[in-house]
């Protein structure tokens, strides 16, 4: 954590000294800001250049990034070369003529990146006590990749690794948010996630998971769940509820996802879903369709009791 200061304060100086020096060459040079202008990409350039050496270490694509502020001075130092009479082409023409040079620049990049060998995807481990906590509120905003949740085992509140970069949040009140860490790269391009985590099962939990395109097993059986929140985007997602936690409160809101819902045996269940063009199958046998959804015959005396509200779009959704 001590690097990320020194990061952002070469950051800074590098955009700090470089916009001195366009006034300095400017002045010095006698060129008016229609001649000078091609400096400030250069600029740009040489900000994105200091952004990959400083965060180097947690970078997703290694020496093979740093290709692309290159390009950008390189582009800039052109484009002065045009504006001040040193190529007899004027920025127009430049961009009239060379333009296509920019997506075919653009796939090179791509390409290369496909296939040059870059720095090895960054893996974290991350491990919070439960320091005397007697609830516990966890956000799990995840995005693109794996995710598999389960039970700690070792009396930590929360626990595991985050392959792909992981930030770890915890205010004054106890509540953890985890997310990932985009100071390296575009998670989820060629930087995918891959989460293993261990949640508290010593306490109530209110665990709240936000996903994309992702994969997710959510094993959790031995929590004390008191609420669970899941907003899922185009992901297939397989959940495991508590089974003994009193009452568990779910929503769901899905995109073009499916999720898959086990509820334990001896676990009574109350189901409602609001579907637009999804698919729902229920376990009828288990939860008979009532009024307003699907309930367990003996739901209101039920001790270990769940209830399940789904709102979706495209996506399927299996309950058994």
């Amino acid at each position: 954590m001590a690097g990320r200061p020194r990061g952002g304060a070469l950051v800074a100086a590098a955009w700090l000294m470089g916009l001195g020096t366009i006034f300095l060459v400017r002045d010095y040079a006698g060129l008016s800001w229609g001649q000078a202008w091609p400096m400030f990409v250069m600029l740009v350039g040489l900000g994105m250049l200091a952004s990959s050496v400083a965060w180097g270490p947690r970078h997703w694509s290694g020496s093979w990034w740093r290709v692309w502020p290159v390009a950008w001075i390189g582009v800039g130092f052109v484009l002065l070369m045009s504006t001040t009479g040193r190529l007899a082409v004027s920025p127009g023409d430049l961009v009239s003529h060379w333009w296509p040079l920019i997506p075919i620049g653009i796939g090179a990049w791509f390409l290369v990146a496909a296939v040059w060998p870059g720095r090895a995807v960054p893996s974290e481990t991350v491990s919070l006590p439960l320091a005397g906590a007697q609830h516990a509120a966890v956000a799990l905003r995840f995005g693109a990749g794996q995710l598999a949740v389960t039970r700690d085992r070792g009396g930590a509140l929360l626990s595991g690794t985050g392959t792909g970069g992981i930030r770890v949040t915890r205010d004054r009140s106890g509540s953890v948010d985890l997310q990932p860490d985009v100071a390296g790269g575009w998670v989820g391009w060629d930087r995918p996630l891959d989460w293993r985590l261990g949640l508290t099962g010593e306490v109530p939990l209110d665990l709240r998971v936000e996903m994309g395109a992702a994969r997710a097993v959510l094993d959790l059986t031995d929590l004390q769940l008191r609420r669970l929140d899941l907003r899922m985007g185009a992901s297939e997602t397989r959940l495991r509820l508590p089974a003994a936690a009193g009452r568990t409160a779910v929503t769901a809101e899905t995109g073009a996802a499916s999720l898959a819902i086990e509820v334990p045996q001896g676990v009574a269940a109350r189901i409602r879903m609001r579907m637009a063009l999804g698919s729902v199958v229920v376990d009828e046998a288990r939860f008979p369709r009532t009024a307003d959804g699907y309930a367990s015959p003996d739901w209101e005396a039920a001790t270990n009791r769940v209830e399940i509200d789904i709102q979706g779009g495209v996506g399927s959704v299996r309950i058994g």
